[in-house]
């Protein structure tokens, strides 16, 4: 295998133990000597687990990989460091002696790093300590970020310096909720928890990274679901995170989502709902073989089962009592999370197969998407709010040909009477609402034998008629008078994470 380039899929042989180990012994020096010259506050003994975990994440790709992926996660274990110190301040050897008031400068130099700007040469600088270049923790997220863009893809850097971004968020949040629970202020709403936490859990910047250094043709295109499955992933490893740390952060004055207010056995269960859901939603890709549903798999069931054994920010007090919450514990629930179940390796049913072709933009028959159209369930409006990026199952016949032309996106639902069918994409790829066929409402119809919520145009003779192939993908066929046959087409929720296109019309 030529480990200079990385592979767009893992091999389809069994990578073995004693090659994960090679790539992270071969990781394990260099890190240790990087951690020490740039000065981070991670203690050096989290070295060999730093370096083995990402060894694990993508065992296919070459041992630079590793090194470069431990680095980010050393990086994003310093940063928790330094905003959790009390006088934020780097580690106790070093010359930074910053206070309270220099947190959030510093912040503002590390976006200014991802914006690639600041510590490297470009422009921008500190003030109080001096310039961002004074700042062992700026050189080292710049010296990160450099690596990945030598080696990454452009439009998947913009995934992992957005989610980067969202962390440095996050962290602010955290610290701040903690300076309001000392003045005897109340703790945040669980949504807000759960949506900060997620990104300060380090899932996402792990697993965005991984992408970007991945040559998968298509990647981009399979992001909505990717992205979908990554959230599921990181709010149930932070969820998870809570169960095993409550104690120490307790005692440290931190909230998490007990302190909220859920019991162990409601925290266990929605970790290891949300790990079945991102399992779920990966299974077509994985099934296929493509790397960056492989990878982000492995980083969710690494962390799952590191959580069931050791909290890692003690990791020298390890141990074999089961998870609150969780099997064994008093609070039964029904399985470990992520734990490989017989359903590991999905049946090829016909519903399979076609989330295989969604996934892959291949094309399938007419008449096999007919007979699973009829055995779908229908959807409801409540399902269908929001935006989805759609996609065909054929590219020659004159409706194919008409969306291709007019770089159609997908559509936006905002409520049943209001309804964008035609967002599509400008010269620039900005999305925009098409309007100049009109709009669409929803209404309830019956179509070959079951009613279901359908869009109808408001001046077009065309309804659209939806079925749940899961939450996240609906099987769609569109019913245009006078047409001599159906077009069928796909729609795949947008995460709420990602940028909503533009509202306006043009």
């Amino acid at each position: 295998m030529d480990s200079s380039r990385p592979h767009s899929h893992p091999p389809r042989e069994i990578v073995s133990i004693a090659d994960t180990c090679s790539a992270a012994l071969q990781s394990m020096p260099r890190l240790e000597i990087w951690l020490k010259e740039r000065g981070l506050p991670v203690d050096t003994a989290l070295v060999p687990l730093m370096c083995l975990q990402t060894a694990f994440f993508t065992p296919w790709l070459p041992p630079e990989t590793c090194y470069q992926m431990s680095r980010l996660t050393v990086w994003l274990m310093a940063v928790d460091n330094v905003l959790d110190a009390p006088d934020a301040a780097d580690a106790p050897d070093t010359a930074d002696s910053a206070g309270p008031d220099e947190t959030p400068t510093r912040v503002r130099a590390w976006h200014r790093v991802l914006a690639g700007h600041g510590s490297d040469g470009g422009s921008g600088s500190g003030s109080g300590s001096g310039s961002d270049s004074d700042d062992p923790m700026a050189r080292a997220l710049a010296e990160i970020a450099r690596g990945l863009h030598r080696d990454g893809r452009p439009e998947l850097l913009a995934v992992w310096r957005k989610s980067m971004h969202q962390t440095l968020i996050g962290m602010q949040c955290e610290r701040e909720t903690v300076r309001t629970a000392a003045a005897g202020g109340g703790v945040p709403r669980l949504a807000d928890y759960l949506r900060h936490g997620a990104w300060t859990i380090g899932v996402e910047q792990q697993v965005t990274a991984l992408w970007a250094l991945m040559e998968e043709p298509g990647l981009p295109r399979r992001l909505p679901v990717l992205l979908g499955a990554l959230r599921e992933a990181a709010t149930a490893i932070r969820l998870l995170n809570d169960l095993r740390g409550h104690q120490r952060e307790q005692s440290e004055g931190k909230t998490d989502a007990l302190a909220i207010g859920l019991t162990e056995q409601e925290v266990y269960q929605r970790a290891e709902a949300g790990l079945e859901n991102c399992r779920r939603a990966l299974a077509p890709l994985t099934a296929a073989g493509y790397g960056s549903a492989v990878a982000l798999e492995r980083v969710a069931l690494w962390h799952a089962r590191m959580y069931h054994r050791f909290d890692p920010v003690r990791p020298g007090r390890a141990t074999t009592s089961s998870l609150p919450g969780g099997p064994g514990s008093a609070a039964q629930a029904r399985h470990t999370p992520f734990v490989p179940q017989s359903r590991e390796a999905p049946d090829m049913s016909i519903e399979q197969e076609v989330l295989d072709v969604i996934a892959s933009g291949g094309q399938c028959d007419n008449a096999k998407l007919a007979e699973l159209f009829d055995r779908l369930e229908p959807v409801d409006t409540d399902l269908l709010l929001g935006t989805w990026q759609g996609g065909g199952f054929e590219h020659t016949s004159e409706n194919a040909a008409l969306l291709t032309k007019m770089r159609w996106y997908g559509k936006r639902f905002v409520d049943a009477d209001h309804v964008e069918p035609l967002l599509c994409r400008d010269e620039d790829g900005t999305v925009f609402s098409y309007e100049e066929m009109g709009l669409a409402t929803l209404r309830e119809v019956i179509y070959r034998g079951k009613q279901s919520t359908a869009m109808v145009y408001d001046q077009l003779p065309v309804i659209d008629h939806f079925r749940r192939l899961t939450d996240n993908v609906l099987l769609c066929v569109m019913d245009k008078k006078e047409s001599p046959t159906d077009f069928y087409f796909h729609l795949t929720r947008v995460p709420a994470s990602l940028p909503q296109p533009s509202g306006d019309g043009r």
